[in-house]
């Protein structure tokens, strides 16, 4: 009898696990937080409009870099036709931890206005995928830690 209840519980303690998962592709446990895990130097691995691939160097850009700090800062490093780029920005997580949003600070060394949220899709200690459907288009990217 004892080993019943004990493979109910097991069974009981999957099922709720699995239904808990934050991000649509994300892991089902993780012992770091989101901010945690956001934090660090990627690198552009995928972007998709509308669900479709777009191959970065057929659009001239070479490298594509975010770094996102964990004090809530960030950077973002493109190179296109041998013309970096750097931009600055401020991050957060929505109170859900499930989408996040950015402003960008301008020339005038002034911050814009937040973005809206954006949905997480993907969030390891190796890879941060977002989705962006404030604009006509969908766009996703899918990141990669350096």
């Amino acid at each position: 009898m004892k080993s019943h209840l004990f493979i109910f519980v097991i069974i009981s303690a999957l099922v709720i696990l699995g239904g808990c998962n934050k991000y649509e592709d994300g892991p089902l446990i993780s012992l770091k937080s989101p901010e945690k895990r956001i934090v660090g130097e990627y690198i552009v691995e995928a972007y998709l409009i509308n669900d479709e691939f777009i191959n970065l160097n057929d659009i001239g850009i070479s490298e594509y870099q975010i770094n996102f700090n964990k004090d809530g800062s960030g950077k973002t490093i493109i190179t296109s036709n041998n013309y970096t780029s750097e931009s600055y920005f401020e991050w957060e997580l929505d109170e859900k931890k499930e989408n996040y949003r950015e402003r960008y600070k301008g020339q005038n060394n002034e911050w814009g206005v937040w973005s809206k949220y954006k949905k997480i899709l993907k969030l390891t200690n190796t890879e941060f995928w977002f989705t962006d459907n404030n604009l006509q288009e969908t766009t996703e990217f899918h990141l990669i830690k350096q």
